[in-house]
């Protein structure tokens, strides 16, 4: 078949030109391609035989435009082949691609800050209820540290060894500006900027810093720990003093017991420990605070079962 635009033969198969890409109409036939560029067309003659003899098989053209998509579609093919490939290979062995760490130093140094532990979003004087020690501070069975006990109602009290000092600790928040007032008889007392740093799972840490001094103080949660000290062996008792005795205003007391043991108050400061009679009125009594503590006190009965003279304080007998 003659193309009708160009001339040029084409298979009769065809519908659109290859050459010049004319739209062939498959129901006329062309002859010779003329001079003035335009061939005669007649209807297609149907009654050819299509007979074996006649049968032109049909084939597959290929055009640039087919090179073009099948090429297309083979990268596709194969982009999406090796992406699924990839994947299943990782899955598979938990292919694990480390992430680049610089080893190289850096020259930016930064200031170390308890701010940035914070996890505790607010705080109050609530947080501060429980036993606190100093952070780094051990006791051993010769040595003892100091617990710091914050109850309810404001109270406040130091566990030293084989000593308790009882006090009360105040609020002075100002807003943001969180404080406390710390009343007892001890290297605490003083007015303090608190804050609470850390988290309940690695542990909270209470700051205080000492408004007077700028001194810095830092505390963990402790279970607060009391001394016990074993009596004096072969400890000798005079009957005489065994009893709980008062001073008139009621601010100093003892108590002497039978086995050994005695509590010693004076004030807010409570003291237990051991004692015996080292000779003839004298009293040596074993206590402890950072460590075990000796001392000799002289004593006399003044009347008997109502007044004792301990280090030339007077005390009274309790009434029973």
């Amino acid at each position: 078949m003659i193309c009708p635009r160009c001339g040029k033969e084409i298979p009769d198969t065809e519908t659109l030109c290859p050459f010049c890409m004319q739209e062939i109409n498959r129901n006329m036939e062309f002859n010779d391609f003329k001079e003035d560029g335009f061939v005669q067309i007649r209807p297609k003659d149907d009654s050819v035989s299509t007979g074996p003899e006649n049968y032109k098989p049909k084939y597959f053209d290929i055009s640039e435009y087919n090179i073009f998509a099948i090429a297309i579609i083979f990268v596709l093919c194969v982009s999406l082949f090796t992406i699924f490939s990839l994947r299943f290979v990782q899955k598979r062995n938990k292919l694990f691609i480390p992430k680049y760490v610089s080893t190289q130093p850096t020259t930016e140094t930064t200031e170390p800050t308890t701010e940035t532990v914070n996890t505790v979003k607010k705080f109050s004087v609530k947080d501060l209820i429980g036993s606190w020690k100093l952070e780094g501070d051990e006791d051993t069975d010769y040595s003892a540290i100091p617990y710091y006990v914050f109850k309810g109602k404001d109270s406040l009290a130091e566990y030293y060894g084989s000593i308790v000092v009882k006090g009360t600790f105040v609020d002075i928040s100002d807003g943001d500006n969180k404080g406390i007032y710390l009343s007892i008889d001890s290297n605490l007392k003083g007015a303090y900027d608190y804050k609470i740093v850390g988290n309940k799972k690695d542990g909270n840490t209470l700051i205080l810093t000492n408004r007077t001094n700028g001194g810095v103080y830092h505390f963990v949660k402790a279970t607060a720990k009391m001394k016990k000290l074993e009596v004096i062996p072969k400890h000798k008792l005079d009957k005489g003093i065994i009893g709980s005795w008062y001073t008139e205003d009621k601010k100093k007391a003892y108590k002497f017991t039978s086995k050994g043991t005695l509590k010693r108050i004076t004030g807010n400061t409570t003291t237990y420990g051991v004692w015996t009679v080292a000779k003839k009125k004298e009293i040596t009594i074993k206590y402890m605070k950072n460590e075990i503590k000796t001392v000799i006190v002289p004593y006399n009965i003044v009347k008997k079962d109502k007044q004792l003279m301990v280090n030339g304080t007077l005390y009274y007998k309790a009434k029973k």
